[in-house]
Parts: structure tokens; C-alpha cells; sequence
């Protein structure tokens, strides 16, 4: 099994540097470059249990799998063709398409992951009850761009919440050094990185409260799904059936991941409670008993009407330029 090797990645006339393939099977009846959208956690676990149990390559696919440096970085090299698939937030997505960038989303993966955390001793119950207190988050986040989406919906006064806006990346210290109440984060993400340097916390979902937003997804280069539109269905059903089985034995998803990548052993107790809480956003509201995957026309109107009003997005992209679920099994 190959290791980590380094590749350039050229985009425009930037360089991009990210970590090659993870693993490239010897046999494969199509190559299918899949990057994900940031370094490993747990909600990644279901693909490497389709690479390590062979799923990919019965299905005549010849994967190889990637690490990410954020969705908006991976939509762009997607666009481009350097990767023929992306697990991206499709918020990302809607804006690169909105530029131009030949995108279109064939699965929807997770949603509604956003939330609001606190302290356990002092938890923050509801978004009303920010008032008063200190809330950290970098501006450029899309959990802190969508807060006042939140603080309308509920009726709560912004004038009222002391905002800190830290770094990216650094709101996890502020907020375990107590110098923020609450933070915004991603349920599938922070909960479980706080819990793991002994927080104890407190936390609900931005959905609770009337504002929900799909989130990652199967993303794919236009011109890849015209050229190979079988590979597409193959890879879409295996991404179904993986996810399915990892939520029948999650310890199992977490374990093959660790097969594939050894170093990621010191992190299991972290990436199986991350995928445990990946598991409850596989649906929307609009999807129930629809199939793993599937896209709605409300959810996605839903998604970019929050990324109008609040996001910056420019203009509203048509839907049939967003999303199709011609490549799904249902």
C-alpha cells in the first residue's frame, strides 16, 4: 500500500500543494480521483470502508482518495479537472458554480450539521439566550456568517451578543480558555475535538431553530460526468452502501480508516465520535425514506436562499445548474 507522497496541483496561476492519493488500487476499470475536503476526520470514516473492503473496485472503479484544504479550494480543482470528484460543502459549491466553475452536485451526503456550543456548567439553550454573552468565530466561516440567520429566526438581538473574531482555526482555544460562552461550529467536528481536551458541553443545532442548510456532498467536474456517467452511478451506489454500513458498525468504518492511514490510530476515539454524530445528518426533512443521497428541490432552494440574504452570494444560480439525481439509485 502506497504511502503519502506530495503533488502540485495548478490552479490559475496559483500553486496548490496538497497530499497525493492516499491509496491506489492495482486494478480498476476506471481511475477515479476523489478529494475530500479537508484533513481526516470522522464523517470521511464510510470512504476509506469502501476503499479497504474492495467496494470501489467491484464496482469497476479504480479510486484513489485525497486529502482537502477546504471546500472552496477542492470546488475550484474540481472545476478544473484535477480531481473528478469532491466531498464538498456545497455552500462552497453554489458560489464556485455562481463564477462560472463547471460544477454539479450527484449526492448530498450531510446536513444540517451546524450548532451553536457552550460550557455544560453554563450552557447556551437557544439562540435568545446568546444575549448577553460572548460568542467567538472567524468572519469568513460559514457557521458564523449563517449566526444572524439563526439570531432572526429566533427573534434574539445581535446588539446584545459581544462578538470575538478570532483567527480561523483559533476559536476551539478561546473558547476552552473561557474567553467566549459560545462558539458556532459543526456538530461532526468540534463537539468531538472540545470533548477530547476535557470539555464538557452543551450544544444545539442552528436546525432546531428554523435554519437548516445542507452541507457536503458528492461534487463533480461537468465534463468527467458527461465522458463517464456509469463511473458516476458506480461511485454514487458504493458511497451509499459504505454509508450504510458504517452506520451498522461504525467502530468498523473507523478501523479500516486507521488500516489505510496507521497514523490516524492515536485519534480513534476522536474519529468514532465524529462519525457517530455524522450519522443522525445523512437525512433533511424534505428526504426521509427517500434513499441515502437523494436531493430535494427545497432543500436546495432553502441552501442558496440562506446564502443570498446572508452568505454574500451574488446572484441566485438556477437549481437545474446546482444539483441532479440522475446518478442515484432510489
Amino acid at each position: 500500500m502506497s504511502r503519502i507522497t506530495r503533488r502540485t496541483a495548478i490552479l490559475g496561476t496559483t500553486t496548490l500543494v496538497l497530499s497525493a492519493p492516499f491509496v491506489r488500487p492495482s486494478k480498476a476499470a476506471v481511475p477515479v480521483s476523489f478529494r475530500l475536503d479537508w484533513s481526516i476526520y470522522g464523517s470521511h470514516a464510510p470512504f476509506f470502508l469502501a476503499l479497504e473492503e474492495k467496494m470501489f473496485e467491484k464496482a469497476g472503479l479504480d479510486v484513489s482518495i485525497g486529502e482537502g484544504q477546504g471546500s472552496a479550494t477542492i470546488a475550484k480543482l474540481v472545476g478544473q479537472g484535477n480531481d473528478h470528484l469532491g466531498f464538498v460543502d456545497f455552500t462552497s459549491m453554489i458560489r464556485a458554480i455562481e463564477q462560472g466553475v463547471p460544477l454539479l452536485a450527484i449526492q448530498r451526503v450531510i446536513s444540517n450539521v451546524m450548532c451553536v456550543i457552550s460550557n455544560a456548567d453554563d450552557p447556551v439553550r437557544s439562540p435568545k439566550e446568546l444575549e448577553g454573552k460572548v460568542i467567538a468565530y472567524a468572519p469568513s466561516e460559514s457557521t458564523g456568517q449563517m449566526m444572524p440567520a439563526l439570531l432572526q429566526q429566533s427573534n434574539a438581538d445581535a446588539s446584545k451578543i459581544n462578538v470575538l473574531n478570532p483567527a480561523v482555526g483559533a476559536k476551539n482555544a478561546v473558547f476552552l480558555q473561557r474567553r467566549a460562552d459560545a462558539i458556532p461550529a459543526n456538530v461532526n467536528v468540534q463537539v468531538a475535538q472540545l470533548e477530547s481536551q476535557g470539555a464538557k458541553l452543551y450544544y444545539f443545532l442552528f436546525s432546531d431553530f428554523g435554519v437548516e442548510m445542507m452541507n457536503n456532498g458528492i461534487v463533480a467536474n461537468a465534463d468527467w460526468l458527461q465522458r463517464t456517467p456509469d463511473a458516476a452511478k458506480a461511485f454514487t451506489r458504493v458511497t451509499a452502501e459504505a454509508h450504510q454500513a458504517a452506520r451498522e458498525n461504525p467502530e468498523k468504518a473507523v478501523d479500516l480508516l486507521i488500516k489505510n492511514l496507521p497514523q490516524q490510530a492515536r485519534n480513534k476515539a476522536l474519529l468514532l465520535r465524529q462519525l457517530n454524530l455524522t450519522l443522525p445528518t445523512l437525512e433533511t426533512r424534505s428526504t426521509k425514506g427517500k434513499g441515502f443521497g437523494v436531493m430535494s428541490e427545497d432543500d436546495w432552494q432553502r441552501t442558496q436562499d440562506l446564502l443570498l440574504k446572508f452568505g454574500g452570494l451574488g446572484k441566485q444560480v438556477p437549481l437545474d445548474k446546482l444539483y441532479t439525481n440522475r446518478f442515484l439509485e432510489t
